[in-house]
């Protein structure tokens, strides 16, 4: 079968193209003709996914449309390989080459059991389900757009937000829309920014950076540490996932983060960086009060760093499991995305500081 369907093809492949695309409530073809209408469909479909926009039923369109197509009625399931919205033995078959030969199949979820991570258990699991032994559990790890800061957070930040200065208040915000709430309403499959160890939040030209599944897999051979216990299969399969909605999606440490974040904003040159201790002690930072603390200042302990949001909250990106959280300055919980569990962190913050551009509550020039 051709990956790539174009204006005047027919067959079922195209049949299957109409028909997702009418599901979703786009424009299309009828019968199994490319018409001008599948083209004026497809077009809007990869304008709203952030596709680009070539009104062709490319391969990655395809996918994306085949996983759409099933989960918009809300008959996805965990495990549905290849995204047909049942559970067959083909979905098992991938599982196990998945496992077999290291590659993952680049727009489906393979964690047919719903543990954050992809081994042997799942391919059982399947089998179960195909057997009617089990089950298959609804609803495959799309990241939920909703799944972000609890309303009770976002006012509580807002307010904190409403008297300090601008730049204090647009570090916080561009920092927010990367956090997953741990006591919000919301529950996720997948963190809405990764812990990638050595990473910075925007590069040098302060473009956002979004690691590709193979610089996962690179720095998961130099840094087991940060990538054992299913982490690197929740990561992969995070990546796959916003590949399948055409999201991007990004990652950073700690450290990283406010690096990134300093960069965006200008207050450093491209070249600047820095690991977590040099951020929060002199010449960059100075220490504070924790009761003194306002939006944009840092907290952390040795080694580890966040960015205070107010109210209480602290935005940080907490290790592989954790990915970027909207944590509590006392009573830090973060929750993991491999346990799927709400998990008491071990130390609460201890260092306090302002970085030096923050005078009065004003900024002056940056470090360069």
């Amino acid at each position: 079968m051709r990956e790539t369907l174009t204006a005047g093809d027919r067959g079922r492949a195209v049949r299957e193209l109409n028909e997702g695309l009418r599901t979703l409530g786009y424009e299309a073809g009828t019968g199994d003709r490319f018409t001008q209408a599948t083209a004026r469909g497809l077009f809007a479909l990869q304008t709203d996914r952030g596709l680009e926009p070539t009104g062709v039923g490319d391969s990655r369109t395809r996918s994306l449309l085949s996983l759409l197509a099933c989960n918009d009625p809300g008959e996805a399931f965990y495990g549905d390989a290849d995204g047909d919205g049942q559970l067959t033995v083909k979905d098992m078959g991938i599982v196990l080459k998945s496992l077999f030969t290291g590659k993952t199949t680049p727009t489906v979820a393979l964690d047919a059991d719903g543990s954050g991570k992809v081994d042997l258990n799942d391919a059982l699991y399947l089998l179960k389900c195909i057997t009617g032994r089990a089950a298959p559990k609804p609803n495959a790890p799309w990241i939920d757009p909703e799944a972000g800061v609890g309303e009770d957070a976002l006012k509580a930040v807002t307010e904190a937000l409403a008297d300090v200065a601008p730049l204090r208040r647009q570090l916080v915000e561009a920092a927010l829309p990367f956090a997953f709430d741990p006591h919000g309403e919301h529950t996720a499959a997948f963190p809405k920014s990764l812990y990638l160890w050595g990473a910075n939040l925007y590069d040098p030209d302060k473009a956002l950076y979004c690691p590709t599944s193979a610089a996962v897999e690179l720095l998961a051979a130099r840094k087991p540490a940060f990538f054992d216990g299913g982490r690197r299969e929740m990561m992969l399969s995070a990546l796959q996932n916003a590949a399948s909605l055409g999201d991007p999606l990004s990652g950073a440490d700690c450290s990283g983060a406010i690096v990134g974040l300093w960069r965006k904003f200008g207050l450093v040159d491209g070249k600047f960086d820095a690991i977590a201790n040099k951020l929060l002690h002199a010449p960059l930072s100075y220490p504070i009060d924790r009761a003194d603390l306002l939006p944009g200042d840092l907290v952390g302990f040795d080694g580890h760093i966040g960015l205070y949001a107010g109210a209480g909250r602290v935005v940080e990106w907490a290790g592989g499991a954790y990915g970027c959280q909207l944590t509590r300055l006392v009573g830090r919980c973060c929750w993991s995305f491999t346990e799927k569990r709400l998990i008491p962190m071990r130390k609460d913050f201890e260092v306090f500081t302002r970085p030096f551009f923050f005078i009065d509550g004003s900024a002056e020039n940056g470090y360069t």
